[in-house]
């Protein structure tokens, strides 16, 4: 028996139906030919402003076709890929659209990695080419050594700070590119990859979603136009990083499929966000939970003399949604749950604050398991167990052969993350390591992020990832890398319990340097535990549930505890005046 909508759900699915149909009456579609068919319906109309710039759809499908016939006079095929290590930038939309018109595909590169992960990154997309930026450049030649790649086939643009290097200055390449439209656009079609885009997942080093054009205009569909109920005459700001599904994924999708304009931000400021709402009359944002905390923490706001009418996002706790909602008249905030790898898709079509959603679509369960070791419950005839209202449990997605279910590039960690027989015999379902609670009347709101990742400065971070290049650190022996709350402020910090090497004196001051060295801002530790010893269980793996619920209370630690500081960008002893400071949110993290 299908589950009864709301009014306004039942809204939602017949706007997303009905665009679905039109979208799939031609399977020759891609993100390149949206831009090239709106550069021909739409010519004159702004499509990008960028800072004090602007591209009407006529000049960015231009821009897109110098990429396109460029990279194909290279001798680059369908099927391969550019890896692009970039900040926001009009040029990473031309570079993603043009790459896409050729049937080739864009390896999207997070540029705050660095050593180990990043060097994987590159390895993982295998790219034949690869684009980077000034701000990359750095990180990027700390492990160039370690891949397989000639001078001739890295290309630089955006460099303003003119950092040296040997490869090719792309923006000159460009200059005598054809401005035409390459012939291949439309031998696009809708089921085949345009974007790998990375996601920690909840194991190991980043992982490469498949993303095909299909996901990608499917999910401007459900939020863009079924959900926010967008127009051609929306102004969309896109003010994540570009690497991110949200960005190009889904604000950068819906701003194609509308043929609306967007406006691109190189990254997000809380102080300038008013003034970009007001200067372009900017209607429509996607968020992520951090992200309107930030903007109501700035004083002398606006108030209630502004454009912005709706937002889409995740991760909004229920008082800051109320807060937000109130003190600056957001005429509709949507929250959603959904996964980068993710084929469902949870959304609050009736804006309650707290909840992301109602379990009406379907192909998602929740099922029970134990919470401290994420082991199913089973039934008497070995099967899940599905939660009631009042339960939390996992969430998993089916997966059908007639699903646009994709995973990852490497296979193997899709299997990884399959799970077979679980209500039933021969179904298959993937495991998306997040624990919901189920309400009354099919409501579901977010609880936690399970085992090895937890969520911290927009980002997902790998415990495992973390914990791996921790190790590497000689007076280091081994670590466990867990997530703990701070009052008032989203996601979780990053904690590290180490076991120091006897026979190598530990050295903070060189350990905070090699922090900054080898691991992005967001993935740094903010407390580390110096141990005697960690608890190992019976499969010889270190036991985290007493050190998470002991977190940084030093009522109870007794180790040596430090804090990153992050404007000294060094470790400080963790005393009781920084944990009162903490507390009373006086501490800056």
């Amino acid at each position: 028996m299908s589950p009864k909508y709301t009014p306004k759900e039942a809204e939602v699915y017949e706007r997303f139906q009905q665009g679905m149909m039109n979208l799939q009456k031609n399977p020759n579609q891609s993100l390149g030919s949206f831009v090239e068919q709106l550069a021909e319906t739409k010519p004159k109309h702004t499509a990008l402003y960028y800072q004090d710039l602007s591209w009407t759809w006529e000049a960015l499908n231009k821009e897109t076709n110098r990429i396109s016939n460029y990279f194909l006079n290279l001798g680059l095929n369908p099927g391969e890929t550019v890896a692009l290590m970039l900040e926001n930038s009009p040029e990473y939309l031309f570079l993603t659209s043009g790459i896409n018109k050729i049937q080739a595909i864009s390896g999207l590169i997070n540029f705050n990695q660095k050593k180990q992960a990043l060097t994987h990154s590159f390895t993982t997309v295998n790219p034949k080419f690869i684009v980077i930026d000034g701000y990359s450049l750095p990180s990027f030649r700390d492990i160039v050594e370690k891949l397989p790649y000639k001078n001739n086939q890295i290309f630089v643009i955006n460099n303003p700070e003119d950092v040296k290097h040997d490869y090719i200055e792309l923006p000159d390449e460009l200059k005598i590119a054809s401005i035409n439209n390459p012939e291949t656009t439309f031998n696009s079609i809708l089921r085949e990859t345009a974007l790998y885009i990375f996601t920690s997942g909840t194991t190991g080093l980043p992982k490469a979603v498949n993303m095909e054009n299909f996901k990608l205009l499917a999910q401007a569909y459900i939020l863009g136009l079924g959900l926010a109920n967008l127009t051609p005459q929306d102004l969309i700001y896109i003010n994540t990083p570009l690497y991110h599904n949200f960005a190009i994924g889904v604000t950068w999708s819906v701003t194609l499929v509308l043929g609306a304009s967007a406006v691109l931000r190189k990254k997000f400021s809380a102080t300038d966000f008013w003034k970009d709402i007001q200067k372009y009359k900017i209607t429509f944002m996607i968020y992520v939970g951090e992200i309107p905390r930030y903007i109501l923490n700035q004083p002398d706001q606006p108030e209630k003399n502004h454009t912005l009418k709706k937002m889409v996002g995740i991760g909004l706790r229920k008082n800051i949604w109320e807060q937000f909602k109130s003190r600056f008249n957001i005429e509709h905030i949507y929250e959603f749950y959904g996964l980068t790898e993710g084929h469902r898709t949870l959304f609050n079509a009736d804006e309650i604050p707290g909840m992301i959603g109602r379990f009406t679509m379907s192909g998602l369960a929740l099922a029970k398991v134990d919470p401290e070791t994420g082991e199913f419950f089973k039934n008497e005839r070995g099967y899940c167990i599905k939660c009631k209202p009042g339960d939390v449990g996992m969430a998993l997605f089916k997966v059908e052969k007639r699903s646009f279910f994709t995973g990852y590039k490497d296979k193997e960690k899709t299997q990884k993350k399959l799970l077979q027989n679980v209500f039933r015999k021969n179904d298959n379902y993937f495991n998306t390591g997040d624990m919901l609670k189920l309400h009354d009347d099919l409501w579901v709101s977010f609880a936690d992020r399970f085992g090895d990742t937890f969520r911290w400065k927009s980002e997902n971070v790998s415990t495992l990832e973390v914990e791996s290049i921790l190790n590497s650190f000689p007076a280091i022996q081994m670590s466990a890398v867990y997530g703990v709350a701070i009052p008032n402020t989203e996601g979780k910090a990053g904690m590290a319990a180490i076991k120091l090497n006897s026979s190598i004196d530990f050295n903070s001051d060189k350990f905070s340097r090699f922090v900054v060295d080898v691991l992005p801002t967001y993935s740094i530790p903010v407390f580390v535990r110096l141990c005697d010893d960690l608890e190992i269980t019976g499969p010889y793996k270190i036991k985290k549930v007493n050190l998470r619920n002991e977190t940084y209370n030093l009522k109870v630690i007794h180790d040596p505890l430090n804090f990153w500081n992050s404007s000294m960008k060094k470790y400080v002893p963790f005393t009781d005046s920084l944990y009162q400071d903490l507390m009373n949110g006086k501490l800056r993290i």
